[in-house]
C-alpha cells in the first residue's frame, strides 16, 4: 500500500507569517494615518498658540470676548454684570477669564480629530462648524455655572473649575467628535437619477 502525504504547492515559497504581518498593517493603515495626522495637527495647534502674535493678541482677545459675552448672558438673568478686559464683575461676584477658560484647547482637540479623520471635506465642514459652535456654547455654560458657584457655593469653586469642568470639556470634545464621526461614516442612500 502506498504511503500518502499532504499535497503541497511546490511553487509556493512565501512566508505566511510575513504576509499576515503585512496584511495586518494594511488593515490598520487608516488608523495609523489618523493617529499620526491627529498628533501632527495637535502639535501644530500648540506651536501656533506659542507664536507671540497669538499669545499676546489673539488669545487674550478671545478671553475678552468670552468675558463680554458671558456678562451679556448674566445680564439676561439681571445680574448687572459688566466686563472689563478678561474680568466679569457684578455686585455679587467677580470672575476672571484666564487662558484655559476660553475653550481653546478642547476646540483644538476637536478640530485636530475632525481634520485628521479620513473623510471628505464635504462631511468635515458641518462637523467643524457645529462642533466648534457647541463647544463655544458649552464654555458659556461653564463660565455662568462657575459664576453662580462662586455666589452660592464658594468652597466648591476650585473643585468645579479644575476637577469637574476641565475633564468634562475634554470628554465633551471627544463626544462631539465621535458623534460627528458616526454621522460622517453612516452609509448614505444612493439617489437614483431620473430616466
Amino acid at each position: 500500500m502506498a504511503k500518502t502525504e499532504p499535497i503541497r504547492n511546490r511553487g509556493d515559497t512565501s512566508d505566511r507569517s510575513g504576509m499576515a504581518g503585512t496584511s495586518m498593517f494594511g488593515a490598520k493603515k487608516p488608523i495609523f494615518i489618523f493617529v499620526g495626522g491627529f498628533v501632527l495637527l495637535l502639535g501644530v495647534f500648540y506651536a501656533v498658540t506659542f507664536i507671540p502674535f497669538m499669545s499676546h493678541s489673539v488669545l487674550p482677545g478671545m478671553q475678552e470676548w468670552n468675558a463680554r459675552m458671558s456678562a451679556r448672558i448674566l445680564n439676561v438673568f439681571r445680574e448687572g454684570a459688566s466686563a472689563y478686559e478678561t474680568q466679569i464683575t457684578s455686585s455679587r461676584y467677580s470672575v476672571n477669564i484666564a487662558h484655559g477658560c476660553d475653550a481653546i484647547e478642547p476646540i483644538g482637540l476637536f478640530l485636530a480629530a475632525v481634520l485628521a479623520f479620513p473623510s471628505s471635506l464635504r462631511s468635515k465642514l458641518p462637523g467643524l462648524i457645529i462642533g466648534v459652535g457647541l463647544l463655544v456654547l458649552m464654555n458659556f455654560v461653564r463660565i455662568i455655572s462657575l459664576f453662580y458657584t462662586g455666589i452660592y457655593w464658594p468652597t466648591a469653586f476650585d473643585t468645579m473649575h479644575i476637577d469637574v469642568w476641565q475633564p468634562a470639556f475634554v470628554v465633551l470634545s471627544l463626544f462631539f467628535w465621535v458623534s460627528w464621526a458616526l454621522w460622517a461614516t453612516k452609509p448614505r442612500p444612493i439617489s437614483a437619477s431620473p430616466a
